[in-house]
């Protein structure tokens, strides 16, 4: 029999125990990524049934799908404009996709006055999964105990004053500067890296890459490519991870000496947890591609993949028949 002295003392430490004990991380976290999806497309649909069922079949559904940009290759005409309905709410309505989607801005979003909408249809639409509270922002997932810091960024530099670009790159070295969860990716719409008529984006680099290298970023995850790549580049920590397969007419590719590169549609997932990164690469069809482990270390391993597409060889062609088809899409 415990007297009530001692019964007193052991709630005391044991209180003592649970307050000094910290707080539990997730033991893993899995997101979703992909860009360039918006043209309402069948491959934009048959990719949402991809990562619906991939959700579905997943002892844990994706906590966040994030989008790259080029969220709509059409001019909106406001928040009520029924293609919101048609090309995202109902296309990635499976039930393990009910969650928040961090979205950026590519250059067709743009057009028009795309951007201004997207922003006011983030804020005042309710429910909506599309999450856009800013041009960039810093989502910390999950919020309670992150375990990633996901950094969004705004990389149509033509479409911002010098000023603004400059506020863009001040905010991103603090954020970078301050406390961050176990892994960090940067997500724009722009790559600085590609296998594809993107070869080298000098810009982004200067201005945005030291600042990544110095704060040992993971990974750097774009679209603007409409295809599927990974990339180490030497003299880089980072993966360059290119996830422009949403659903957007095609991109050739380049060159293929360099990491994967796929002309295909799909998506990403990652599986994090606090001492490595799980990447898989899945195709239109839910088949995976492409799948490699990343230690925090920053060490690769390449666990599965398939050939590299081959390469246009006429790049010059290649490139005027997407300014081309670009142009005639922004005028509609």
């Amino acid at each position: 029999m415990i007297c009530r002295s001692c019964f007193g003392l052991l709630l005391f430490l044991a209180t003592v125990a649970s307050a000094a004990a910290p707080a539990t991380r997730p033991a893993s976290l899995r997101i979703f990524a992909m860009g360039d999806w918006g043209e309402d497309t069948a491959a934009q649909r048959r990719v949402a049934a991809a990562m619906g069922n991939r959700a579905a079949n997943l002892d844990a559904a994706p906590s966040a799908v994030v989008l790259l940009g080029d969220n709509f290759y059409f001019r909106l005409a406001g928040v009520d404009d029924p293609r919101w309905q048609s090309v995202f709410e109902q296309v990635y309505s499976a039930r393990g996709l009910a969650v928040p989607f961090y979205a950026c801005l590519g250059n067709h979003d743009y057009d028009g006055n795309n951007a201004v909408i997207e922003l006011a249809y983030a804020k005042t639409r309710r429910p909506t999964r599309f999450i856009l509270p800013s041009r960039y922002y810093r989502a910390d997932l999950p919020a309670d105990h992150p375990l990633l810091t996901l950094i969004m960024l705004d990389s149509n530099k033509d479409n911002m004053t010098d000023a603004q670009w400059a506020g863009q790159t001040s905010w991103l070295k603090k954020e970078l500067a301050a406390p961050r969860a176990a892994w960090t990716i940067c997500c724009a719409h722009h790559p600085m890296f590609s296998n594809g008529y993107v070869f080298y984006n000098g810009i982004l680099q200067q201005d945005w890459g030291k600042a990544m290298e110095e704060a040992k970023v993971d990974f750097y995850l774009t679209g603007h490519e409409h295809n599927l790549q990974h990339l180490e580049i030497p003299g880089w920590k980072e993966s360059f991870l290119i996830a422009g397969g949403g659903g957007a007419h095609q991109h050739p590719l380049f060159r293929d000496d360099r990491g994967f590169s796929r002309m295909a549609f799909g998506f990403l997932s990652f599986d994090l947890d606090e001492s490595k990164a799980l990447v898989q690469f899945f195709d239109d069809q839910g088949q995976p591609i492409h799948t490699f482990e990343r230690s925090k270390a920053g060490v690769v391993t390449i666990l599965k993949t398939t050939p590299n597409s081959t390469p246009q060889r006429n790049a010059l062609k290649a490139y005027l028949e997407l300014h081309n088809r670009s142009a005639t899409k922004s005028s509609q």
